[in-house]
């Protein structure tokens, strides 16, 4: 993400909700549709735990600190729902089922916060970070192999490109430099 669309994220998330949110998607890398499934069951405060798209994994401090800012503005709005969905609203709390999409794209995407390249971003910078390992990728963020091999491919790309070292549709180096 260039530096203005990370501005404008903070700029945008000032509710205990929109941060939630984007915590989720920055640290966790969590995708829209897993973060509006998202059920306190899925939670394991004590232990800083969470469980998204069932892939279980230590809750980082950010999502942690946000996730009990937006509980404690739940448990004050709406404090006998039967909803178990840590997302809800004024239409899901006297329901069970999750918001919707569009509830997302009200709180962020119309204001110019796109999800996925929240997402996007944390993957790569972990790739970047600890090298271009697609089965650490899949690991740590459930991904399917291909999708974890095409950021390890991206990646690694960045890298050369930094180094000088050009590689050929089969990751072999090419000799440029």
């Amino acid at each position: 993400m260039t530096d203005p669309e990370v501005l404008a994220v903070q700029r945008i998330a000032v509710t205990p909700v929109q941060r939630l949110i984007v915590a989720l998607a920055a640290v966790h890398a969590a995708r829209a549709t897993a973060i509006r499934s998202l059920t306190l069951d899925d939670l394991v405060l004590p232990n800083r735990r969470i469980t998204i798209a069932e892939h279980g994994q230590r809750l980082g401090e950010l999502p942690y600190q946000t996730l009990l800012a937006w509980l404690g503005q739940r448990r004050a709005t709406w404090p006998k729902t039967p909803n178990r969905h840590v997302l809800i609203n004024s239409k899901t709390a006297l329901g069970t089922g999750p918001v919707s999409p569009e509830y997302l794209k009200r709180h962020l995407l119309h204001q110019g916060v796109y999800l996925e390249r929240i997402c996007g971003d944390r993957v790569l910078h972990e790739t970047l970070t600890v090298g271009a390992d697609p089965l650490h990728l899949a690991l740590v963020f459930n991904l399917s192999h291909t999708t974890a091999s095409n950021y390890a491919t991206i990646a690694q790309n960045l890298l050369d490109d930094q180094t000088g070292v050009g590689r050929d549709a089969a990751g072999r180096e090419s000799g440029r430099s």
